[in-house]
């Protein structure tokens, strides 16, 4: 240690020999005012062998007695990170003193703490160091503790922007996607569930998920009151689970299909009603999870119950925007939204686009002879035949009155040729309380055609079957 002969801190002057406690004043001093506190306390010669240290000092580095710790090399056996001893050392030279210098410690039984150390170097009366004087305190839980007070700042600002953020989704499979997401990055977890009460109220389905195979996400349906979920479910009491192996709820046969330790499960509730269950387990830490991440995952899905229910009442406003709601198929206004839209995608994306438009031959006289009722059972009844004979991706229309219109994209008019002689055929053969037919009118995009004009050509296409005789179909190439 090196002499110091302008010194900002307070020097410590003594002889050589007060450093020793083996003197009857110095040791009766350390034993009355130092062997009872609950710092640590040391006098290291000028090597840094140590020469004193009380019984707090001897407990917190994991020692038994005194006799393990005197003689050995303090400085040596402190400093748990090589950087930090650097550190040290270069402020006690800069001014002969440490305050509170924090670094990492292992203690003999292996456990890593982290303390405090303030030191000063002591002086003879030449102005030569001789030794250091110094305390030591265990702030491994003060740390700790900070640590969880940051986190806790942290996800509670993160809960605030997920209730920002979560408000603004509409579509109902996007709300899901970000419910997983957030979630997932909230919690710090690889795994992430969300499952929903079937149309039953007897089961839950995965919804959406990470970290799960798209076989098991399909495939899942558990009934309420089975593994954790259903539990979870059917009590709709949130459910923490640190450590499985010692959690007395869960049987040692059950534990196969929990392949993790540690796992979180909680209900989603909106005003008494369940609308399912949130999940999530394997730590990106490895860690078991705690009372902060259940309280977490808690506010979580109260804010998932009411996001599910806006964007479920959302859905259905836009169906009812969109859908006849005699027919249940779409309205004028998604028609036309719909055509606009796939004329502009093939302006951008070559291929075919079709447009069948067909009316209910004697429809009139139908609704006369049997009344509007039966005349609204027709219409609801060639509705659902359009939706048996068509593919998932046919856009299926009211156009008015008795007039229907319906949009094939990627299809030839050979093809759309064929869908509508399908749908001719079937209703057909179909019973209503008279035979009825329709005519069709079919017509293929041409580039450059306006909605309006692919309108009227398909139009056209329609009154030619109607004046060759109904109950066929026209096309306009």
């Amino acid at each position: 240690m090196p002499d110091k002969e302008h010194d900002p801190a307070p020097r410590i002057v003594a002889r050589e020999q007060e450093l020793n406690p083996a003197y009857g004043e110095s040791r009766d001093l350390h034993r009355r005012l130092i062997e009872t506190v609950r710092s640590g306390i040391f006098l290291t010669e000028v090597h840094g062998k140590l020469t004193y240290v009380n019984h707090a000092f001897v407990e917190m580095l994991g020692y038994n007695t005194k006799d393990q710790v005197v003689a050995t090399n303090f400085f040596e056996d402190l400093f748990f990170d090589p950087e930090g001893k650097k550190a040290f050392f270069k402020r006690m030279q800069e001014t002969g003193f440490v305050r509170d210098f924090e670094t990492r410690h292992r203690r003999r039984d292996g456990t890593d703490i982290v303390v405090s150390l303030t030191c000063n170097y002591i002086y003879n009366d030449r102005g030569a160091v001789i030794g250091a004087e110094g305390v030591i305190q265990d702030i491994t839980d003060k740390k700790r503790l900070e640590e969880e007070l940051v986190t806790e700042k942290r996800k509670l600002e993160q809960i605030l922007a997920f209730d920002e953020q979560i408000g603004a989704v509409r579509d109902y499979d996007k709300l899901v996607d970000f419910i997983i997401d957030k979630t997932a990055l909230l919690l710090e977890v690889k795994r992430c569930s969300l499952m929903l009460l079937d149309k039953d109220g007897q089961g839950l389905f995965i919804q959406g998920a990470r970290g799960l195979d798209e076989k098991t996400v399909k495939d899942c349906h558990m009934q309420m009151g089975q593994m954790v979920a259903g539990y979870v479910a059917e009590s709709r009491t949130p459910m923490l689970v640190k450590n499985i192996e010692y959690d007395e709820r869960f049987k040692r046969s059950s534990k196969i299909y929990y392949f993790s330790r540690s796992f979180i499960s909680v209900p989603v509730i909106l005003e008494h009603k369940l609308i399912g269950v949130i999940n999530v387990t394997d730590h990106a830490k490895s860690r078991n999870f705690n009372e902060i991440d259940l309280r977490i995952l808690g506010a979580v899905a109260r804010e998932v119950a009411v996001a599910l229910e806006n964007a479920e009442l959302y859905k259905q406003l836009n169906y009812l925007t969109i859908t006849d709601p005699l027919t249940l198929i779409y309205n004028y206004r998604q028609f036309s939204q719909s055509l606009n839209y796939e004329i502009k995608r093939r302006g951008r994306v070559a291929g075919h686009l079709c447009l069948i438009i067909l009316d209910i031959d004697g429809f009139k006289a139908y609704n006369d002879t049997f009344g509007h009722l039966e005349g609204d059972d027709l219409l609801k009844g060639i509705g659902k035949i359009f939706k048996s004979q068509l593919r998932e991706t046919d856009i299926v229309c009211r156009y008015a009155g008795d007039e229907f219109a319906i949009i094939l994209p990627d299809i030839s008019l050979e093809g759309a040729g064929v869908a509508a002689e399908k749908i001719r055929q079937a209703v057909e053969g179909a019973v209503f309380k008279s035979p009825v037919t329709v005519s069709v009118g079919v017509a293929a995009h041409t580039k450059g055609l306006s909605q309006y004009d692919f309108i009227m050509k398909a139009d056209r296409a329609l009154y030619q079957a109607k004046r060759e005789g109904k109950n066929r179909v026209s096309a306009q190439p």
